[in-house]
C-alpha cells in the first residue's frame, strides 16, 4: 500500500559562525545566539532553543531560563534543571577561531511534474481531508463529543457527513496520542478495517492505542522518509516534532503541489523546514494547563506568562513563514473550548490567538491566509488556488455538554483501591521523585482520598495519607509533585491507562510542585510508555455508555 522509497533528501547551504578564541572567556560565555562554555582547551557550544516547546533561552544575571515555561538550562553540565540533557552544537577550532555549524538542512520531497487538482476539505479542529480523483485521506478526527476528559470541547459544529466522508478514505492519518487527534468516540464510527498511518514512535504511544481500538491495519511509517501511496501522484513523509515529545507531522506532494501539516508539533522536523505551497498549523495557544492550573503561580503571573505566550507564538509562525515561504497558509488544530460550566475559571484566564490575528502577518508575509470559519473546501490546480467555497451540510446535532459529563460521572464513580495501588507498583517507574494525589470534587475541594507514590526506591511505593494537609514541605534532595484531581478523570485515566498529560491539558487536576520545574520523565512516562494495553479495559469519552452511543448512530443515520 504504501511504498518505501528512500529518506528524504536534504538541500543544505554550508554557513560557518565565526567567534575569535580571545572572546570566549573561561566558564560560561553568553552571545546573541548561543551560549559556550569553555574549560581550558575543552569548549561546549549550546543554542538557544530551548527543548521544551521551542521557546528561546535567555541569559540574564548568571541565569539561563525559556520565560515560556522556565525551563532552566545550566551549560556547564549541560542539562536543564529538570534532567533533560542539551545537544551540543558542531563546531571546528581553526587559526585562533571557533566556526560554529549553522547549516541550513531545506528538507526536499520528490514530486511528479504531473498538474493534479487538490481538494483540501476542512471538517474540525485538526480534522481535514485532502483528495484527488486517485487517493483521499484524513488527518485526526475529531468531529463530536470531549476531549482531555470532558475539559476540551469544539467550538464549531461539525458537518453532518463526516462519518460518511472518514469512511470513504484510503487511510486516516494520527499524528499523535493526545485525544483531540487520537479520538475514540470519533474513530468508533471508522470501519475497523480502515488503514491508519502513525509515527514509527520508539513508544509506539500511537500505534498500540489504535490497536487497542480494535484497528488492524496500522502502517507504522519511519520518520524523514518518502513513501509513495500506491500507483498515485501522492509522496508523503513523516516528520518528527523537535522537541523532546511524540508528536508529528506529515509532508506530502500531489504532483506540483506541496504542503505541510506541521500539527501540534514544536520545530518540526528539527527546525529543518521544507519549503511548501500549502502550510497548515495550529495557530490559537493556550492548549495546555500550564500556568492555568498550576498553583505555584499568583493570578496575575498566570496572566503574564499567558500574554507572553501568546505574543510568542506569533512571532514565532512569522519566523517558520519566513523559512517555509508557503503561498497560502490554513491555521486550524486551535478549534477548542471550554464549555462545562465547572471550568469557568479557565475561561476568564485562557488567551487565545484568532485567525484574524494572522491576517495583517500574512499579508506583510505576501501570503494568503485561508480563513476555515468562513470558507471550508479549497480547490487547487497545481500550486494554484482555483477556488473558496462552503459545504452545504447541516450540522451535526451533538449532546450538549454538561449530559457528557452526568454519563461520564455515572460511569467512574467506584474507587477501586486495589486497582489504584496495583497501577503504581506494577509501573516499573522509578525516578527522584514523591507523587502526592488528591482525589477531589469539580472545584477541586473535599478529598475523598489522598495518598503517595515514592518512586525513590527500587520499586514505586504506594501508601495512603491520613489527615492529609495538602501541603507540600521542600525536601532538599527530592522532587515533590502533588496533583488534586478530579475523581472521574483520575479514575478513568488509572482504570484504562489513558495518558498522563491528558489530565494537565484537560485542565482535570491542580498542580503544585516543588521546585518548580516540569517533571519531564514522569510525564513522558505516563503518557507515552506506561499507557492503554489489551488487558485494560476502554470507557473514555463515555464509550461504555449504549445511552450516548444509540444516540450518536441515530443522529449519522438520519443526516439529510
Amino acid at each position: 500500500m504504501f511504498n518505501l522509497l528512500k529518506p528524504i533528501d536534504y538541500i543544505k547551504n554550508n554557513k560557518l559562525k565565526k567567534i575569535l578564541l580571545k572572546d570566549i572567556s573561561e566558564g560560561e560565555n553568553s552571545f546573541d545566539e548561543f551560549i559556550i562554555v569553555r574549560k581550558k582547551n575543552d569548549i561546549s557550544v549550546y543554542n538557544r532553543n530551548c527543548d521544551h516547546q521551542g521557546g528561546k533561552i535567555i541569559s540574564k544575571n548568571g541565569s539561563h531560563i525559556c520565560p515560556m515555561h522556565n525551563w532552566k538550562f545550566n551549560p556547564l553540565n549541560g542539562c536543564y534543571a529538570n534532567g533533560f540533557r542539551k545537544e551540543k552544537e558542531k563546531h571546528i577550532i581553526k587559526d585562533d577561531c571557533l566556526f560554529i555549524d549553522i547549516s541550513e538542512k531545506i528538507p526536499s520531497i520528490s514530486t511528479a511534474k504531473k498538474v493534479t487538482n487538490t481538494e483540501i476539505r476542512f471538517f474540525n479542529h485538526a480534522f481535514v481531508k485532502i483528495k484527488d480523483k486517485d487517493f483521499s485521506f484524513a488527518t485526526d478526527p475529531w468531529a463530536i463529543g470531549p476531549a482531555f476528559n470532558t475539559g476540551w470541547w469544539l467550538k464549531n459544529k461539525t458537518k453532518n457527513d463526516w462519518v460518511d466522508q472518514l469512511n470513504d478514505c484510503n487511510f486516516v492519518y494520527i499524528s499523535h496520542n493526545h485525544p483531540d487527534h487520537l479520538h475514540p468516540l470519533t474513530l468508533r464510527k471508522i470501519n475497523k478495517n480502515m488503514n491508519f498511518v502513525v509515527p514509527d514512535f520508539s513508544t509506539d504511544s500511537t500505534g498500540k492505542y489504535l490497536e487497542e481500538l480494535g484497528f488492524v491495519n496500522i502502517h507504522r511509517l519511519k520518520f524523514a522518509h518518502e513513501y509513495k501511496f500506491r500507483d498515485t501522484n501522492l509522496i508523503l513523509s513523516i516528520l518528527k516534532s523537535g522537541d523532546f515529545r511524540e508528536d508529528s507531522g506529515i509532508y506530502f506532494s500531489n504532483g506540483t503541489f506541496t504542503s505541510l501539516f506541521d500539527v501540534d508539533s514544536n520545530s518540526i522536523n528539527f527546525n529543518r523546514y521544507p519549503k511548501v505551497d500549502f502550510y497548515a498549523s495550529s495557530f490559537a495557544g493556550g492548549a495546555s494547563g500550564y500556568p492555568i492550573m498550576f498553583e505555584n503561580f499568583q493570578k496575575k503571573q498566570k496572566s503574564e506568562i499567558l500574554n507572553r505566550n501568546k505574543l510568542f507564538l506569533k512571532r514565532k509562525k512569522i519566523k517558520i513563514f519566513q523559512l517555509i515561504k508557503p503561498k497560502y497558509f490554513m491555521p486550524y488544530a486551535g478549534f477548542f473550548s471550554v464549555k462545562l460550566k465547572r471550568d469557568r475559571t479557565v475561561n476568564e484566564l485562557q488567551n487565545k490567538n484568532k485567525i484574524s490575528d494572522y491576517a495583517s502577518i500574512c499579508k506583510k508575509e505576501n501570503i494568503k491566509l485561508l480563513d476555515v470559519e468562513k470558507f471550508d473546501k479549497f480547490f487547487f490546480k497545481g500550486k494554484k488556488l482555483l477556488k473558496s467555497e462552503n459545504n452545504n451540510n447541516k450540522n451535526f446535532n451533538d449532546l450538549p455538554p454538561e449530559v457528557y459529563l452526568k454519563n461520564y460521572k455515572n460511569n467512574l464513580n467506584r474507587i477501586d483501591l486495589d486497582f489504584i495501588r496495583n497501577y503504581f507498583e506494577n509501573s516499573n517507574f522509578k525516578d527522584n521523585l514523591v507523587l502526592f494525589i488528591s482525589l477531589v470534587n469539580d472545584n477541586f475541594m473535599n478529598s475523598k482520598l489522598d495518598f503517595k507514590i515514592d518512586f525513590t526506591g527500587e520499586r514505586p511505593l504506594f501508601s495512603l495519607i491520613k489527615n492529609f494537609s495538602g501541603k507540600i514541605r521542600n525536601m532538599k534532595k527530592v522532587k515533590q509533585l502533588y496533583l488534586k484531581c478530579r475523581l472521574e478523570s483520575f479514575l478513568n485515566t488509572i482504570y484504562n491507562k489513558e495518558p498522563w498529560e491528558d489530565l494537565s491539558i484537560g485542565f482535570q487536576c491542580k498542580i503544585m510542585r516543588s521546585p518548580n520545574e516540569y517533571n519531564y520523565k514522569f510525564w513522558h512516562y505516563f503518557s507515552n510508555t506506561y499507557i492503554t494495553s489489551k488487558n485494560i479495559r476502554f470507557t473514555t469519552e463515555c464509550n461504555s455508555c449504549d445511552k450516548l452511543n444509540q444516540y450518536i448512530d441515530n443522529q449519522v443515520h438520519q443526516k439529510n
